[in-house]
């Protein structure tokens, strides 16, 4: 039976911190086992993990905003770091997105044309709870930003942001 090795373990591994490593555990977003309420994980597990499924895996990013030069600002500096972006301009589309599409990370516009924020954050969270999800709003103050909040977001990119916000951001998450 093949030993098993410890979050600590693994974040000196892959050069990440524990928590980031106990957090994605949580999440089912790494091979991981429960032994005595601690995470244990498989050598092997890891490196099938770390290795590429096919062409399509990982780095599936959906961009939900209605500014098209925000959105443009995505698309150029994500696909060219090998991200996949999925841009869309309503909080409804961004749902029959999530529906039929696995994502690795969303970047949510609090202010949509339809659907506010927490509304599209609420029946993204129904089909999938684990994406993780970065706000996008014009100031940190307001009654939005702490409704959603409340249901876990990643973190917050406050306009105006630049390349590097957003590249930083989705290097976190994916």
């Amino acid at each position: 039976m093949e030993e098993l090795i410890t979050i600590q373990d693994v974040a000196a591994y892959l050069k990440m911190s524990p928590q980031t490593i106990y957090r994605m555990a949580q999440q089912g977003r790494i091979p991981a086992i429960k032994v005595q309420n601690r995470w244990r994980f498989r050598r092997s597990d890891i490196e099938s993990w770390l290795s590429p499924k096919d062409e399509d895996a990982g780095r599936h990013v959906l961009v939900i905003v209605n500014e098209l030069s925000v959105a443009e600002l995505f698309i150029h500096v994500l696909e060219p770091e090998g991200y996949r972006v999925v841009v869309v301009s309503t909080g409804q589309m961004a749902i029959e997105k999530v529906q039929q599409h696995s994502f690795d990370l969303i970047y949510l516009d609090l202010t949509l044309p339809d659907l506010c924020g927490p509304e599209t954050l609420r029946a993204i969270r129904q089909v999938d709870d684990t994406i993780i999800v970065a706000i996008i709003m014009g100031s940190k103050q307001g009654s939005l930003l702490e409704e959603v909040l409340e249901l876990g977001p990643f973190t917050v990119l406050v306009k105006p942001f630049g390349a590097d916000e957003v590249i930083e951001t989705a290097k976190m998450c994916v």
